[in-house]
């Protein structure tokens, strides 16, 4: 009897393989449900896009307000540095500073990423690969970022390596912990009947592991993200002679705060770019097969 459900169960397990991408595909036949939502979803980004918007209204007025009651030498307007903003764009002088702080950011983060990969999964699947590291990845979390820089600037002077190993080495824990915890959170259940149904082990990661850790992976580049840009402006204060945190750095030199805001935001706006137009249509993408949740 064992032998013919283990005879049945290839047959079943290889069609249930094959028509797990068709099912990912089409949302498991949720196709007229999600064409009846879309309209109410799309007036929920609409309403979300003006809150947004009424938002940041709201708090350029107050800035303007401030600036002013206030000397104008310490707060300049809105329109103060909006002309500054314009004003390091067309120079070219953004554009330079710019890509080497991307530059240093992506390279240090892709680094990291690939490492804390590996690492969290290891640490999430296996116990004593998890108490082999578990120790060092807190003490990694504790450690605040500007030691990093000030370490890696120490070691390995004024340079490029300098800039890039403390990105590494400051966004490596916060990766690792939430690739980590995300592997720990795997339904197991899932995984124990993919194997009865003999479904390959390269099938079972793409489409049972993975998409459970999507969430998990885009937390972590958000966070990990975060935690680099910071990093790499006060490196950048500190030792280096290009990127936004230099022009910073001498702003605050000759104390020119519509200089320091006007770098400040376009700085920012770089990142609400890669946010909301890059991560956000990937993990859209990625996750468009996920059904909405309304409590």
């Amino acid at each position: 009897m064992a032998d013919v459900d283990r005879s049945s169960a290839r047959p079943l397990g290889a069609a249930i393989e094959a028509a797990l991408p068709a099912l990912r595909e089409e949302g498991g036949g949720a196709a007229p449900l999600a064409l009846a939502a879309a309209p109410s979803e799309l007036r929920e980004q609409l309403i979300a896009n003006a809150l947004r918007v009424g938002g940041l209204a709201a708090l350029i007025a107050l800035w303007a307000v401030g600036a002013a009651l206030l000397n104008m030498r310490f707060l300049p307007g809105p329109l103060a540095v909006f002309e500054a903003m314009v004003g390091i764009v067309l120079s070219g002088e953004f554009l330079v500073h710019m890509w080497h702080t991307i530059y240093r950011v992506v390279l240090g983060f892709l680094l990291a990423f690939a490492a804390a990969t590996v690492l969290g999964i290891a640490m999430g699947a296996y116990r004593r690969v998890e108490n082999l590291f578990d120790f060092e990845v807190l003490i990694g979390l504790t450690v605040p970022g500007l030691c990093w820089g000030i370490i890696a600037l120490i070691v390995f002077g004024l340079n490029e390596l300098s800039a890039i190993s403390a990105v590494f080495v400051g966004v490596l824990p916060i990766l690792t912990l939430n690739m980590w915890e995300g592997t720990k959170a795997l339904d197991k259940d899932l995984i124990e009947m993919a194997h009865a149904f003999r479904i390959s082990r390269v099938s079972i990661i793409r489409w049972v592991v993975l998409p459970q850790l999507i969430p998990y992976l885009f937390a972590a580049i958000r966070l990990g993200l975060s935690i680099a840009w910071k990093l790499i402006v006060v490196v950048e204060m500190f030792g280096l002679s290009n990127g936004i945190g230099y022009m910073l750095n001498y702003n605050f030199g000759v104390f020119s705060m519509a200089g320091v805001l006007a770098w400040t935001f376009s700085f920012t706006l770089v990142m609400v770019v890669i946010e909301f137009v890059v991560l956000r249509r990937i993990e859209h993408r990625v996750t468009r097969w996920r059904p909405a949740i309304s409590l």
